[in-house]
């Protein structure tokens, strides 16, 4: 079964994306309410996708992108940004090549079909 990580500090948006997407494919959500837990939780459990919050408390969501890339390649892991500013973060992100990016609140049929379409991706690359 796939697994998906999802960095987010908002309880309640955290468990929405945790519902929607495990009633609607088949995929355990694991959660983690910090970007400096992701690192750790990422070699725990080896997620197939990580949704990662932009506006985090302590490490944002671009820091752990940053920490990640400059990991260990076994830490190459899809990540899908959700932010409340999508448009400014696909410019801002544009520059390292980083086009998953999906506005909050979200869609969650949206959601699910992008979320399937990575795993997809990431599946036909490994």
């Amino acid at each position: 079964m796939k697994r998906v990580l999802v960095a987010e500090d908002d309880a309640d948006t955290a468990a929405a994306i945790k519902l929607t997407l495990e009633e609607r494919l088949q995929i355990t959500v694991d959660h983690v309410t910090n970007g400096a837990l992701v690192l750790d939780q990422i070699t725990a459990t080896h997620p197939d996708l990580l949704i990662l919050d932009v506006s985090m408390p302590g490490l944002n969501g671009i820091d752990v992108f940053d920490l990640l890339r400059g990991s260990a390649p076994s830490v190459d892991v899809p990540v899908l940004f959700l932010t409340a500013t999508p448009d400014r973060a696909e410019q801002a992100f544009a520059r390292f090549g980083i086009s998953d990016v999906m506005a909050k609140p979200f869609d969650g049929d949206a959601l699910a079909r992008r979320v399937d379409v990575l795993l997809a991706r990431a599946a036909k690359v490994a």
